[in-house]
């Protein structure tokens, strides 16, 4: 099992309206990225809204670019762009562009968005489906752009784009014409995330190779997560691999149960959860129903201290340890284990700690207790 971070990018609302605030949010990312590297996680993975006050970065590119230049081997991922809030052929650009940039540490994420206003403000369609739609035609212009010689012209239902000739200016030859392409071939890794028990996102992952990334879910939804996947597999005749399988989940370690989990409740994971993604999650037609653990538990018991006992992955490096691999039994195997990374900028030595933690104490240790199973 690899570790990785998956930014939301969660941060306080109230940082959106200091001054400076934009940038201390930047910088507290940069260094939870930087310390991952020394500590030798393998990638990140960095979101992008619009209109999400807690989860306030339209631009993934800026602090993936600023973190290259930190940090020496982590693999730095865009995850995810919203393909239906961009023109393919701009973020197909924007994406060569910074792979060629990278040079092989690059990866990238696709999403439909989840979160209504983003899409509200585009004028997408969520409640028709819409952005689902949307994202897999976009996916489909982009793999194009970088992978089809031009020229050529492509007629959708939602964009209609062209790939220039190289040399696409006859009276002043060698100025004028399509030259970017990514640095990796044919291009960087993609990822696509999903979070509903049959995401079709997850399904569209399968369908087409790319690394499937589980957000925001129970254990019992994982291994439907991982069906999922092979459905979607099987439609074009693909063979699933569980390594490339991400599973992204909140964790925290400290010496004792009672410390991680003091340090979760008084912390921003507790926060973050009882001010925004509860209440937020329990009024978005059913997607609070990924945390229940049994269809019987009501909204009312859908609670933090319950979050922290049914899916949370806190407390002892034994502890831990424990729940990391009982996640591995009940998906059947996963390949990365994304930590949801969280601004404790105001708790730093215990955030530092706990992926300091995971990283040299717990992770050891699944690896021998799978090893001794096999």
């Amino acid at each position: 099992m690899k570790l990785g971070l998956f930014f939301a990018p969660a941060h306080p609302p109230e940082r959106t309206q200091e001054l400076g605030g934009y940038k201390r949010m930047f910088d507290w990312d940069i260094s939870v990225i930087k310390h991952a590297d020394t500590l030798g996680y393998e990638e990140i993975w960095y979101g992008e809204h619009f209109t999400h006050l807690w989860e306030p970065v339209p631009s993934p590119d800026l602090i993936l670019q600023t973190a290259a230049r930190e940090t020496t081997n982590i693999k730095l991922g865009a995850g995810t762009f919203l393909p239906p809030l961009h023109h393919p052929a701009e973020l197909a650009s924007r994406i060569s562009y910074q792979d060629q940039l990278f040079e092989g540490r690059y990866m990238v994420g696709f999403g439909a968005g989840s979160v209504p206003t983003d899409l509200k403000m585009f004028n997408i369609d969520m409640a028709a489906g819409e952005h689902r739609d949307m994202n897999r035609e976009a996916v489909e212009i982009i793999v194009k752009y970088w992978t089809e010689e031009g020229p050529w012209r492509y007629e959708g239902k939602y964009w209609t784009c062209e790939k220039i000739a190289p040399d696409a200016f006859g009276p002043v030859p060698g100025t004028l014409g399509h030259h970017l392409r990514p640095f990796q071939d044919p291009h960087p890794p993609i990822a696509i995330s999903g979070l509903s028990p049959n995401s079709p996102s997850l399904e569209l992952a399968g369908e087409m190779g790319y690394l499937p990334i589980s957000l925001n879910m129970n254990n019992r939804f994982m291994a439907g997560h991982w069906e999922t996947v092979e459905r979607g597999a099987r439609k074009s005749g693909r063979t699933a691999n569980r390594d490339d399988w991400r599973i992204a989940r909140e964790v925290f370690v400290a010496d004792t149960d009672e410390e991680a989990i003091d340090h979760v409740r008084s912390g921003f994971y507790g926060r973050f959860y009882r001010d925004q993604l509860l209440p937020v999650f329990k009024n978005l037609g059913g997607i609070a129903d990924n945390w229940k653990h049994d269809d019987s538990v009501t909204y009312d018991e859908l609670t933090l201290d319950y979050l922290i006992e049914h899916m949370f992955v806190v407390g002892s490096v034994e502890t831990v340890t424990q729940k990391i691999l009982d996640m591995q039994r009940d998906s059947g195997g996963f390949g990365t284990l994304l930590v949801e990374a969280m601004d404790y900028e105001d708790d730093k030595d215990a955030w530092f700690r706990s992926l300091e933690l995971l990283a040299k104490e717990v992770a050891p240790r699944v690896k021998d207790a799978a090893s001794a199973a096999v």
